[in-house]
């Protein structure tokens, strides 16, 4: 970032996914990554490990691009197929609970 430039401190590669939507899950150091597939990973930033999600168990949806994760780190918000919110532990990866909109949902915040 100055006049003589900046050394590469990390790098990290995400295999076979196209970021799309990458938080930060509140103040733990770990990232959520997601993308035009049905599975996300789960960065560790500050161990450097990188933790796959092969899918959402109990839903069929091909596309995890758009996400968010709550203040606290706990949840994540993926928009889902036909209107659904799909909410996921942090913790456990698994999937808790749904939100249904009467059309479709495009964008998701907590």
């Amino acid at each position: 970032v100055g006049a003589e430039g900046s050394t590469k401190i990390h790098g990290i590669h995400f295999p076979k996914l196209p970021i799309h939507s990458a938080q930060f899950l509140g103040d733990s150091g770990n990232v959520v990554v997601s993308g035009r597939r049905n599975f996300f990973y789960i960065y560790d930033a500050e161990a450097g490990k990188l933790d796959l999600v092969p899918k959402i168990m109990g839903r069929e949806e091909k596309s995890l691009e758009k996400c968010t994760a709550s203040p606290d780190g706990k949840t994540i918000a993926f928009i889902g197929n036909d209107g659904y919110i799909i909410l996921v532990d942090t913790k456990s990866k698994h999937w808790v609970a749904d939100l249904k909109m009467n059309g479709s949902a495009r964008a998701v915040t907590f």
